[in-house]
């Protein structure tokens, strides 16, 4: 039995409405955030540390020249340039890589007052301060120039050749020639006169100065003749009874008068059997003739009556000494004359030779040569 005054309320929490849960957004912790900034930032500065590491690798190379390529180079240093002018100069030049280091080094060290305007002989090997010493040195570079002399020119054509080159004049090189006292042993015996030297510029690429002193010059020619005619060689020629004035003077011979390589020792045996008959004493060497006159393509019934001991069709055996500056094949080839039975040559428009063993032969083959070159003229 209820009491109906009394209030009762009876909760069932089961039965209570769920409140909605709202959704929870998952945040990214500062952890993350943190750790990828510090790699971002490694990063960086790892990579300015290794463009900063390459720079300074460069630099230190350009200054100290550690590792740099080996190269000669002449530059000129004009009067009044500054600091940073002579820096951009040498880096045109690939003296140096940084015009801009250079200039700051200099200006460290307090070297630009001292700087000379000239032509300086650097190398590209050279660290920083090597090169502002030498800057700051007078210039004493000379000029060089490389000289090719062909084999057969004659002390003449080397005269006008050095003098072309800007070494030395005609007038510098025939003094020294006629009577500075040499000492090289084949020198000394030699007579003094103006071709007193003939036969013994030996033919090779040289190299000298500009406006060099011609005794220089000529010690330089006289000393490559000393090594490339060797002991061995002169011995040889002495065995068989020549002189080295003899050797010079045949292989100068062969050199005017051979154009092809394999006629040298057949010529050779032609002027050696020449010089050992009594039938043919005479050379009859136009060449010889040709080194007093000067050369012409055709010599005259006059030019073989010149008065001169040059002259080997009216003088018997060698000329007075070389009528030219023979090369090494034909040195060699005055030393291994051919052995044969030939004492008469006589060229073909092609620069070889018709070789005979008696005069009649040899008519015969003048007449073959002069029809030959008649018709290379048509």
């Amino acid at each position: 039995m209820s009491n109906n005054n009394d209030f009762h309320v009876d909760f069932d929490f089961n039965d209570r409405p769920e409140r909605p849960v709202p959704s929870r957004r998952r945040k990214k912790s500062k952890s993350s955030f943190s750790n990828a900034s510090v790699l971002i930032y490694l990063f960086v500065v790892l990579g300015i540390s290794l463009i900063l590491s390459g720079i300074a690798i460069v630099s230190a190379n350009d200054i100290f020249a550690f590792v740099k390529e080996d190269k000669s180079i002449v530059v000129e240093i004009p009067e009044d340039a500054t600091r940073w002018q002579i820096a951009k100069i040498l880096d045109k030049n690939h003296v140096i890589s940084s015009a801009f280091l250079f200039d700051r080094f200099v200006a460290s060290v307090g070297g630009d007052k001292e700087l000379n305007s000239g032509k300086y002989e650097l190398n590209s090997k050279m660290d920083y301060r090597s090169i502002l010493y030498t800057l700051q040195r007078v210039s004493t570079f000379r000029e060089t120039v490389n000289v090719t002399i062909p084999e057969g020119y004659t002390l003449k054509q080397i005269s006008e050749l050095l003098d072309e080159k800007l070494v030395c004049t005609p007038e510098q090189f025939y003094n020294a020639v006629k009577s500075y006292d040499f000492d090289y042993d084949f020198v000394k015996a030699l007579p003094e006169s103006d071709n007193r030297l003939e036969g013994y510029l030996f033919p090779d690429t040289y190299q000298f100065y500009v406006n060099d002193d011609a005794v220089n010059v000529l010690k330089k020619f006289l000393d490559n003749f000393n090594k490339k005619v060797t002991k061995d060689m002169r011995s040889l020629a002495e065995e068989r009874g020549e002189s080295i004035q003899d050797l010079i003077t045949i292989a100068s011979l062969i050199e005017r008068e051979a154009k092809l390589p394999d006629e040298r020792e057949r010529i050779a045996g032609v002027i050696y059997n020449r010089l050992s008959s009594s039938k043919y004493p005479y050379l009859n060497i136009d060449a010889t003739i040709q080194y007093v006159v000067g050369h012409k393509e055709q010599l005259t019934q006059e030019d073989l009556k010149i008065d001169s001991p040059y002259n080997t069709y009216t003088h018997k055996g060698l000329p007075p000494g070389p009528i030219a500056n023979p090369g090494m094949e034909c040195i060699l080839a005055a030393l291994n004359p051919e052995d044969s039975s030939y004492y008469f040559y006589v060229a073909k428009p092609d620069g070889s030779h018709i070789f005979s063993k008696t005069l009649e032969e040899h008519n015969k083959a003048v007449e073959e040569a002069e029809k030959l070159f008649n018709e290379a003229k048509q």
